[in-house]
């Protein structure tokens, strides 16, 4: 069952891995949540979440965000493109339930495609 677990290598850990993905990355907006996706050298897709105190106070609500995220993309990730993603949370992320950051997720993780070297909306649906 690789598909049920999150091991330690679809995981985004080091800041630099953060910095590499912010600096050359691409962003998709949601209704809830920011994704920023660069081209990753690895064999599998890569998760790192960057949820704010200042957009979300309470610690428990950070956490709860944090555990939708990585579900949609434990679930994802096998039908991902090679990417290194950060997502984060919007401003009004509080305004939804954990279903609707669900589908919000579901849905910007749906759009990414592989980058082409002929392409110049790389992210953009087709």
């Amino acid at each position: 069952m690789p598909a049920a677990r999150h091991p330690r290598d679809a995981r985004l850990l080091l800041p630099q891995d953060f910095d590499a993905v912010f600096k050359s990355g691409r962003r998709l907006r949601g209704r809830f949540f920011v994704c920023v996706a660069a081209e990753s050298g690895r064999a599998t897709a890569r998760l790192g979440l960057a949820v704010a105190r200042k957009h979300v106070p309470l610690a428990v609500s950070r956490n709860r965000i944090k555990r939708v995220a990585r579900e949609a993309f434990r679930l994802m990730r096998t039908q991902l493109p090679v990417f290194d993603l950060v997502i984060s949370p919007q401003r009004d992320i509080l305004n939804g339930t954990a279903a609707d950051w669900r589908q919000d997720l579901d849905q910007l993780l749906g759009r990414l495609r592989p980058i082409s070297p002929s392409s110049t909306s790389d992210l953009s649906p087709p």
